[in-house]
Order: structure tokens, then sequence, then C-alpha cells
């Protein structure tokens, strides 16, 4: 199954340029230097799945013209990757139909919390909130298929909280990894298109950093990385002519053909 996959956004939880900062790179004008929350689409035919739903998703949506939504797949609960949950009320205006968003028990219980509204019975004070057909992953690793895609998910953490990475055939998502086990790695395993985050140059408590980042990806033996969710210290091209040939940095609005085969492991 050809498909693509488009970084509809490459940037930490701040984004890039960050509030306030006058930093080389914020004061950047390359729009390499532009990165909006961290999402991805995962696009084949006329289906979308979108992974994350951060604070940027409207801009998102109409810069790269997303006119419908098939799905949607959430990494985990932190707010740049579930903040724009809302604003899928726009595909239920156009569409009249739930936009099924899978996610762990631990994202749902977070959900529940913060969009408690979403979660109310159908009637008059609902009307202008999103209509969301939430469905959990069933285990820690696993297979699933949404909106006839198949894919496998597999689970790994970051200062205590989980998160899902996914594969779809030849190509996998995996952000904001920190603590993970070898089963991870396991699952990887053949995979040509890895995406990773790596948040800067140095590591920190919660993500990658880009020399670990690497090293990760060695473990997996992925043909190309990609590195997103990348922080306002670093210059697109500066660290591009670093990183080793088969590493490089993602920007927004990037795309990559894909092969959604599911027999690589």
């Amino acid at each position: 199954m050809q498909g693509k996959f488009v970084f509809l956004g490459t940037g930490s939880s701040a984004g890039v340029p960050m509030i306030g900062c006058e930093c080389k790179v914020c004061k950047s004008t390359s729009a390499l230097n532009k990165r909006l929350r961290s999402a991805g689409l995962i696009q084949r035919g006329n289906t979308n799945l979108i992974i994350d739903l951060g604070p940027d998703l409207r801009t998102q949506a109409l810069k790269y013209n997303i006119k419908h939504l098939d799905g949607a797949l959430l990494t985990h609960a932190h707010a740049d990757h579930i903040a724009g949950i809302d604003d899928l009320r726009a595909y239920y205006f156009v569409d009249k139909k739930k936009i099924p968003c899978i996610l762990s028990q631990e994202t749902f219980d977070e959900i529940k919390l913060r969009y408690h509204y979403l979660l109310l019975p159908p009637g008059p004070e609902k009307s202008f909130s999103a209509q969301v057909d939430f469905r959990l992953f069933p285990s820690d690793f696993g297979d699933y298929e949404l909106a006839g895609i198949p894919f496998q998910y597999f689970s790994y953490f970051q200062m205590g909280m989980k998160v899902m990475g996914f594969r779809f055939g030849n190509f996998a998502y995996v952000s904001d990894i920190r603590d993970y086990s070898q089963r991870v790695v396991d699952m990887l395993q053949g995979v040509d298109i890895l995406v990773l985050s790596a948040l800067k140059a140095a590591p920190t408590k919660m993500h990658f950093s880009i020399e670990e980042a690497i090293a990760f990806s060695k473990l997996t033996h992925a043909k190309m990385t990609y590195l997103t969710h990348i922080g306002h210290e670093i210059d697109h091209d500066a660290t591009n002519a670093e990183l080793p040939s088969n590493v490089r940095l993602s920007y927004d609005g990037m795309e990559l053909p894909i092969e959604m085969r599911t027999d690589e492991r």
C-alpha cells in the first residue's frame, strides 16, 4: 500500500520561534527554522490519519489543506500533543460524524479530566464541542487497523508518562521517547524510515539529545532517520551539515513516501 507522511509540525512544546526569545534561530528568516508543534499526517489515497492534536491543529489544517480526517492517533497527554482536540469540531460540522481517536487508557484518563465536556451525553450543551469517538488500545504492544490502514503500536515512557509509537509498514513514528524496553527496539527492526524526536544537542530528562537519537536509530538499523520535536536552539542548515548522511532534520511541510506493508518483522 503506497502512501505518504506529512510533517505538520516539527517543533518542541514551545514552538519555534519561541515567545520572547531573541536567539539566532528564533530570529532566523529561514522557513526551515519555523516550527509548529509536532504532529504528522498519514495519507493513503483519500484517507487521512493524523498523529497528535496539538495547539497548532487549526493552523496546520488550513496550511496543509486537510479538509477531512478519518481518524486520529494520540501519542500521549502532554498539552503540545492534545491541546487542539476541540478543533476537531470543525470536521464534525462538515462531515456530521464523530472522528475515531485512538489512544492509551492513561491518555484517555487525562483527557477525561481536562476535556470532560467532550464526554457529555448528547444534548444542546454539547452542540459546539468536538464529537470524538474515543477508542482505547487494548494493550501496550500490538496491531491495529483504522480506516482500513493497518499498523503496529508500542509503548515507552517519558518521565513516567506512557507514550505510544506507531509503525506503518516501512515507516515508524516515535516521538517524546526517553525510557524504553528492548521490545520497542525489536518492533522497529527492518524499518526503512524512522521519525524520531530529538530536542537539542544536550540530553534532558524528557527527551533524547541529537546524539542519543542517532544511537537509538542505529539500534533499529533504520535506513533513514528524520528528527522531529526540535527545540529553538537547533539551526536547521548548520545542524544538518554535521549529521550522518542517513540522519536529517525534518521541517514543517516535508513529505515522505512510505510503503505501508506489514510483513517486515
